[in-house]
């Protein structure tokens, strides 16, 4: 066994083979192997020896059990490998181990040093708990042990604080107590030790580098428990203030006001650091080990300190070191997207990605600027990495060599936009990478000298994407015709960007339009994409536009279809009309737009003449004639010059100069006519294009509106368009549905003759009923109905009848989505002063009557109401519509009559559907909240649920739960109730107040039963009263949650400060628990003298102290009532009044009142406050003779009273001023009232009479209040300290016989019997005498501690593990005791009383014993009703 395997077990105090430091699996493995085959060799090679010894001797065969010498030889090998000691040896080492300490010798050697050895091996692959025993041990010479085991040990120290913070430590005894602060204080000079060798004045060089590479290295471990170790180590050892124990913390160095909220977090590196006393020495190890880190963390914050760390330390004084800065950081910036996108998603609102920012463009800036000033023969780079090394060239003449990486990141940091902060350096890097006006640099690679693409496809995307203008113009520059194409169809660009992409593919269709169309796979899609770009509102992209749609067949749906942008400016094509004596021969590519504005220009100067015109003109119609004798012909070559001419005319009579082409077009009617004819003709030659039939139609119609208005006048054109309209609607059959709904539609979009309207009504009808498929499209059918709707049609049900009759054969058509849409689109009638909106736009309609009739269809075609459509179905029951001049939103008239269809008849998967809807975590915001509210309240209450139901309902029947709403779905259901309340505000709080106690019986339906789902709502609604403070919304928040706590006081112990500071509870509605506390104060006040009553009115007493802890609102509920008890009892003599225990009422009012401080002092219960005081004033005059006996009161009175003044001068100052002539007589009649007299000697009030003093106003009293405080001398009611208590408690605890004991038990209860409060010092030895073996001492600490938790209910939880262990100890005695007191405590504890009286039935059951009285007595105190 070497000398490093006998380390390894010794060091440890691990004996075991192989050693417990070789934490590599393979390694121990291998090391098991080889010891097997070497035992193997090994045995054969002495069973052989001993075999040749017995030959000689006594001829014996030698096998291994008969063998002597396998168990006593071994191969003597000292430079060999380790070998497995025998189980004996193992002992033998074990025991010189312990006596000779070997351990601790080979830990103390530093040549070689066995323990750093160990340290290394093991690293941070597996704990080392060995370390802890290690370093307890050293005896306090933490000098002799390696920095890194120092360090090691405090990782080890950190790691087991984590683990074991979050565990109670109540069940620890008190060794293990008293371990654990000799841990803590060995760990507090550990890390003094570590701060010493970093921050005192012996700190060299060696040592500080040692402590820091230890922790450093950790950070870029693949495991996230090592770098938050690690993080944890160096912010405790680099932080001065964290070693000092018992002091005040020094207070914080300035922090930088630059640094953003979330790297607070990060001062150890960022402040503490850079302020080490050897910081210079080790910058470098500190920056290489974070440049590492940067590609290993995954927490976003702690790669943002660390870059801003890097930013402004890294020492860059050798070209290399920035190289490699800028390479680690430039992969972080390309490789890690993930990050990136995180870090600087949120950049707009984010102090810290700004940081970030400035950080990276630092880091980038400076080592751009170092390069470029770089020779051009400096050797920058390793040969080896030569290949992704770029040799760069400006225009300007500066050179510089750098890898491609680094030139990405920062086109990569371009693209995210200048900082708040400053955006010098960002236009420092954009001004060299792409200067303005000037090329770009250009990149060869180094190795090859050919050149590279500094910018590729993906690069220039991100560009194209970022909101930098130079950056888009840098990308657009030089792309091919596909890099175009697939840049447009690319998502996230912005508008801007989009509008220069299509301006660059407008130049691309004028420079070579041939390579540009065969790159377009789908013109289709690529013509709607662009029509998409320009309803985004991206401009240019009509050129390219014009050459995808020349090509296409002209659409069935022509009316609907996007048109191209045509510019109402005379373009360019003018110059290329030819003499009049030569017809122009028109190209596939002429804007035919143009041509047409040629010949009929907007707006003609004085010296336009037609004839200018007619060459254009003359090629038109050469044009449309050839094609016109093409299709009488039947030959299928038709170049589409006709469409191409109808859709231009519609484009223009779509602009806004629509009105000037039309007059154009009437002035020159010798050139319009021809045209039209010629379109005339076309049309009825090819009627079986639906598409030119509609289009045509709709441009006759627009060019009459204008000729037919008042600015028009008659002329040729005009009656022969009227002529074409005729002969179109004579001749023009309805040959199926389609068509026929087109014509209606264009017939009530354009000319609006009612006659006309109803009979293609009709005819559509016909068709129908005849058998006809109905293959439409929704829009067209709710276009229109819209459009019968509003110019009142009488045929509007024949026509849906007929429609929805031949729903099943048309898989395009569904009723139900239409008649939906159309109830959505209702309006109110318009304002007087308010334009009507066009009849047949897709805007709202007025539906007036006819909202019935669809209601109707609505509920035939889906009797769910819901199921057919959900999603514009759930739109109409419940969105939530804003009308203009109303106050709140518009409902509809229909909506309560569809959501009752809903709740009567739909299934209940469809209604528990609708319920995930309105509360799930997806739910519309734009939902009303009254309807949704409206609608669950009416799943519960829904009659067919209880049909068949026992009529007489069992008094213990628990509600079932109808909706079965989840508990994270609670949460929506809060929000609804909050936003409905918030929309009420306007009409005051106390109608808000109403609607929430309505709403409060459907969230406790929901969350009956469960009372983790009514803390979950607790606790959200106390987050949003956190968030939204004093708002309307905090108000609704705070107003429900008291409602809701006045339900379920059970589920807020404690109260939380939202409520204490709430008002509102005391003129609400009732509570649970109002029953139980008016029982508890009307016990209270029984003046009865029996013993029982005696007894039933101490119980009293204790459940009210407990109710003024546990929970003051519910209490202060009823003080009118408290009040009201005073009244009518000090008109008796004074006996009377003591042996009627009217004396014991008061006091046991004022004591209650006590325990209500600060909440009774508020001035919602000035009313009751003012009417218990002055009965206790009139207690005094009326038994002012008899103030010896009033002592123990009157203390307590003025110590009220001072505490009144205390928390609100005003108030108590103008009850004093009102009874001051009655209080000073009081303390003048007697010597014995000497703190009534101090409390009056601070009123600076003249003596008045009472009317006088209820004359007085309000400035009065604020002057004299404030004039007067303090009221009371300060040395009157100081409490007593720890230190008086000091004796008390060092006999206590010094206390030897029983005797001595009990002489200081004795000495306490006298004391406590006038000063209850001191037993607050004593609860550590009393809970230690309740358990003791001497009843004497057991009994009087048990009544002490009783007394000290009637005096303050809220020390009760504190003695529950005491009890508990009492109840289970093996001591009969003990037990008895605390049975015996377990009804009394019970009382006090009630939160805890489940557990108590559980323990207790255990006892009962294993302990043989009889518990079953104490549990009734407890049972009976407890009237089974009060859970708090």
């Amino acid at each position: 066994m070497g000398t490093e395997a006998r380390s390894s077990c010794s060091v440890p105090s691990n004996y075991s083979y192989p050693p417990c430091t070789l934490t590599d699996e393979e390694t121990r493995t291998e090391m098991i192997n080889r010891e097997l085959q070497t035992s193997q060799r090994e045995k054969q090679e002495i069973l052989a020896f001993e075999g040749h010894l017995a030959a000689a001797s006594t001829k014996q065969t030698i096998t291994e059990s008969s063998s002597l010498l396998l168990s006593q030889l071994t191969s003597l090998d000292p430079q060999g490998p380790p070998r497995r000691p025998p189980p004996h040896i193992l002992d033998q080492v074990k025991g010189l181990n312990q006596s000779l300490r070997l351990g601790h010798l080979l830990c103390r050697s530093r040549s070689p040093d066995f323990l750093l050895n160990i340290i290394q091996r093991q690293a941070s692959s597996q704990s080392m708990p060995w370390l802890a025993d290690l370093v307890q041990s050293s005896e306090g010479s933490l000098d002799v042990l390696p920095v890194q085991c120092l360090c090691e040990f405090l990782l080890h120290d950190a790691a087991d604080d984590a683990t074991s913070g979050e565990e109670e430590e109540e069940g620890e005894s008190k060794e293990q107590k008293a371990k654990k602060r000799q841990r803590q204080q060995k760990q507090r000079q550990l890390l003094g030790r570590l701060q010493d060798l970093l921050l005192g004045p012996k700190a060299d060089e060696q040592t500080t580098c040692e402590v820091l590479d230890y922790f450093l290295r950790r950070l870029g471990s693949s495991q996230v428990a090592s770098r938050v170790l690690a993080m944890k180590g160096l912010s405790l050892v680099l932080s001065e203030g964290s070693v000092r124990d018992g002091d005040e913390k020094e207070p914080p160095m300035e922090e930088d006001p630059g640094d953003p909220e979330a790297l607070r977090g990060y001062q150890w590196l960022l402040r503490d650091l850079p302020r080490l006393p050897l910081f210079d020495s080790v910058r470098p190890t500190t920056a290489l080990a974070l440049q590492q880190a940067i590609h290993m963390e995954t927490d976003p914050q702690t790669v943002s300190a660390y870059l801003v760390y890097l930013s402004q330390h890294t020492p860059v004084e050798e070209q290399s070191q920035h190289s490699d800065l800028a390479l680690d950081v430039a992969r972080l910036v390309v490789e890690r997207s993930t990050i990136m996108s995180h870090l600087f998603s949120k950049r707009s609102c984010s102090a810290e990605s700004d940081a970030v920012l400035v950080a990276l463009l630092s880091i980038f800036s400076r080592y751009v600027r170092r390069m470029r000033k770089s020779k051009e023969g400096d050797e920058v780079y390793s040969w080896s990495e030569s290949q992704d090394q770029v040799f760069l060239r400006w225009t300007s003449g500066e050179t510089a060599t750098m890898h491609i990486l680094v030139v990405h990141a920062m086109v990569i940091l371009l693209t995210l936009g200048p900082p708040r902060a400053g955006d010098g350096e960002f236009q420092a890097l954009l001004d060299i990478w792409f200067p303005e006006k000037q090329p770009l640099p250009t990149a060869f690679l180094v190795d090859t000298s050919e050149e590279a693409l500094l910018l590729p496809d993906w690069l220039k995307l991100r560009m194209i994407r970022s909101e930098v203008p130079r950056l888009v113009d840098a990308a657009l520059q030089d792309l091919e015709p596909q890099q175009l194409l697939l840049f447009v169809q690319s998502f996230g660009i912005p508008v801007s960007s989009m509008s220069k992409l299509l301006q660059y593919l407008d130049q691309a269709v004028a420079h070579d339009p041939q390579t540009l169309e065969q790159n377009i796979m789908d013109k289709n899609y690529m013509a709607h994409l662009v029509e998409v770009q320009h309803e985004r509102g991206a401009s240019g992209g009509q050129t390219f536009h014009s050459l995808l749609t020349a090509s296409l067949p002209p659409r069935r749906d022509s009316t609907e279809a996007p048109k191209p942008k045509s510019s109402p400016e005379q373009p360019s094509g003018q110059g290329r009309t030819r003499a009049v004596t030569q017809v122009r021969v028109l190209a596939p590519e002429d804007d035919l737009a143009s041509m047409l504005l040629q010949i009929f220009p907007l707006s003609p100067g004085p010296r336009w003449q037609s004839s200018s015109a007619r060459p254009a003109a003359l090629a038109l119609q050469q044009a449309l004639g050839q094609e016109l004798a093409r299709v009488r012909q039947g030959s299928p070559e038709v170049t589409g010059v006709t469409v191409r001419l109808l859709q231009a005319i519609a484009t223009l009579l779509n602009s806004p100069h629509s009105g000037a082409l039309v007059m154009s077009m009437h002035r020159s009617h010798f050139l319009a006519c021809p045209l039209m004819r010629q379109l005339c003709q076309y049309q009825r030659c090819v009627p079986q294009d639906t598409g030119f039939s509609s289009l045509f139609l709709k441009v006759l119609m627009q060019t009459l509106q204008w000729l037919d208005g008042p600015a028009g006048e008659g002329g040729p054109l005009q009656a022969q368009l009227k002529l074409f309209a005729a002969q179109y609607s004579a001749r023009h059959r309805i040959s199926d549905v389609r068509s026929g709904l087109l014509r209606l539609a264009e017939a009530l979009a354009f000319r609006g003759d009612l006659e006309m309207v109803n009979s293609t009504v009709r005819a559509v009808v016909t068709t129908l009923k005849s058998g006809e498929k109905c293959g439409v499209e929704p829009e067209l059918v709710g276009k229109v109905l819209r459009g019968l709707i509003e110019v009142g049609s009488p045929h509007l049900e024949e026509l849906l009848a007929a429609l929805f009759a031949t729903a099943p054969t048309s898989p395009t058509l569904r009723p139900v989505a239409v008649v939906s849409s159309l109830l959505l689109q209702e309006k109110e009638p318009p304002a007087p002063g308010e334009p009507e909106a066009d009849s047949c736009s897709l805007e709202a309609v007025q539906l007036g009557p006819c909202s019935g009739l669809l209601v109707d269809w609505l509920e035939m075609l889906d009797p769910e109401v819901i199921s057919s459509c959900p999603d514009p179905q759930q739109r109409l029951l419940f969105s939530r519509g804003k009308g203009k001049g109303h106050p709140g939103p518009q409902v509809p008239s229909f909506r309560p009559y569809l959501l009752a269809l809903l709740t009567h008849q739909s299934s209940w998967s469809t209604l528990h559907q609708c319920i995930r809807v309105l509360l799930g975590k997806n739910r519309e915001q734009r939902f009303d909240p009254s309807a949704s509210l409206d609608f669950l309240w009416a799943c519960i209450h829904i009659p067919r649920i209880w049909q068949g139901r026992d009529q007489r309902t069992p008094q213990k029947r628990r509600e079932e739960l109808v909706l079965r709403v989840q508990a994270a779905e609670l949460i929506g259901l809060v929000e609804l109730i909050l936003a409905e309340a918030e929309a009420r505000s306007q009409d005051g709080d106390a109608a808000a107040c109403s609607l929430l106690q309505a709403r409060l019986p459907l969230l406790l339906s929901c969350c009956r039963g469960h009372d983790e789902s009514v803390r979950k709502v607790t606790a959200h609604l106390t987050g949003c009263i956190q968030q939204w403070g004093d708002s309307v919304l905090g108000r609704r928040c705070r107003d429900l949650l008291v409602q809701l706590y006045l339900q379920w006081p059970e589920l807020r112990v404690p109260v939380p400060e939202a409520l204490l500071h709430s008002g509102g509870a005391t003129g609400s509605s009732t509570c649970k628990l109002d029953g139980l506390i008016h029982r508890f104060i009307t016990l209270l006040a029984d003046t009865s003298d029996s013993r029982s009553s005696e007894n039933r009115v101490a119980d009293a007493n204790m459940a009210c102290r407990k109710l003024a802890v546990a929970h003051p609102i519910l209490l202060l509920r009823h003080l009118p009532m408290i009040a009201a008890l005073l009244h009518g009892r000090t008109h008796l003599n004074f006996q009377e009044f003591r042996q009627q225990n009217h004396l014991t009422f008061f006091l046991h009012v004022l004591g209650v009142l006590e325990l209500l401080q600060p909440q009774v002092f508020q001035n919602e219960h000035q009313g009751a406050l003012w009417d218990c005081l002055r009965s206790f004033v009139r207690l005094l005059l009326s038994y002012r003779k008899s103030s010896r006996h009033l002592a123990p009161f009157i203390h307590k009175f003025v110590h009220f009273t001072h505490k009144y003044v205390t928390c609100n001068a005003p108030a108590a100052v103008s009850f004093l001023q009102k009874h001051a002539d009655a209080l000073h007589d009081l303390s003048f009649d007697s010597s014995d009232l000497v703190m009534l007299k101090s409390l009056l000697a601070g009123l600076s009030l003249p003596s008045r009479d009472g009317r006088a003093d209820r004359g007085l106003d309000e400035e009065g009293e604020e002057e004299s209040s404030t004039g007067s405080l303090p009221l009371v001398s300060v040395s009157l009611f100081t409490p007593l300290t720890a230190a008086e208590m000091a004796p008390y408690m060092k006999r206590l605890s010094r206390g030897q016989t029983v005797e001595d004991v009990l002489e200081v038990l004795s000495d306490i209860d006298e004391m406590s019997r006038r000063r209850p409060e001191i037993l607050g010092f004593f609860s550590t030895n009393l809970q230690r005498l309740m358990s003791s073996a001497e009843e004497p001492c057991r009994n009087l600490a048990f009544g002490l501690a009783l007394r000290s938790i009637q005096n303050n209910p809220s020390f009760a939880a504190d003695f529950l593990p005491t009890f508990m262990c009492c109840l289970g100890s093996r001591d009969f005695e003990v037990v008895q005791t605390a049975l015996r007191n377990l009804p009394e405590y019970t009382l006090l504890c009630q939160e805890h009383a489940a557990v108590l009286l559980h323990r207790a039935f255990l006892v009962g059951m294993y302990g043989q014993m009889d518990t079953s009285v104490q549990i009734s007595e407890a049972l009976r105190i407890l009237h089974m009703e009060a859970v708090m």
